[in-house]
């Protein structure tokens, strides 16, 4: 469960973004500022990641480092997805585009089903009426676990930045008007 915390355990998805980026606990205690043997805690979830340094961490680990993201955005924050990491699934793209597609599908059921509730005025709610929704919620939740995951593996299966595609993606955004431009 998300934390909503100053500091988390995220050790495996760490230890994820270390290798990819090939880099050593000695040379990743120099670019964040740590000593080796925190970087190991953390590493082995014996430490917790601070909130504030996500950012060193996020720079000195660029390449392919969206898996580490996201479990930080789901740990730290908690309005997004986990990683998918669990031993029933297996971590690679098609399997995340198969089991994306039938959550999409009963999300979009889920959505249907609920289009009568969603036109019903707040105060005119009778407690039958959040049946429907809180099943849009959670199968949209399912839709995101797995999109999101897809997302992620594409990228590191393709050897892309899932940053930079968002920010790509991002400026048909704001040219669309979907999204208000955002100071960085």
């Amino acid at each position: 469960m998300p934390t909503q915390s100053s500091s988390v355990y995220a050790g495996s998805m760490l230890t994820d973004a270390i290798n990819q980026n090939s880099v050593t606990p000695i040379n990743l205690s120099g670019k964040v500022g740590y000593s080796v043997t925190l970087i190991y805690k953390q590493r082995h979830d014996q430490a917790r990641i601070q909130i504030e340094s996500v950012p060193a961490f996020l720079a000195a680990l660029p390449n392919q480092n969206q898996f580490f993201a996201i479990e930080l955005a789901h740990r730290f924050v908690g309005v997004t997805t986990p990683v998918v990491d669990g031993d029933r699934i297996m971590k690679e793209p098609l399997a995340m585009a198969v089991k994306t597609m039938p959550e999409l599908s009963q999300a979009l059921a889920a959505i249907q089903d609920s289009l009568d509730e969603l036109t019903i005025p707040k105060e005119d709610l009778k407690p039958n009426d959040f049946d429907d929704p809180k099943k849009l919620v959670a199968e949209c939740f399912d839709a995101v676990l797995y999109l999101l995951n897809l997302i992620a593996y594409v990228c590191r299966g393709f050897d892309l930045s899932m940053q930079d595609q968002l920010k790509q993606r991002m400026k048909k955004w704001f040219k669309d008007g979907v999204v208000k431009h955002r100071k960085e």
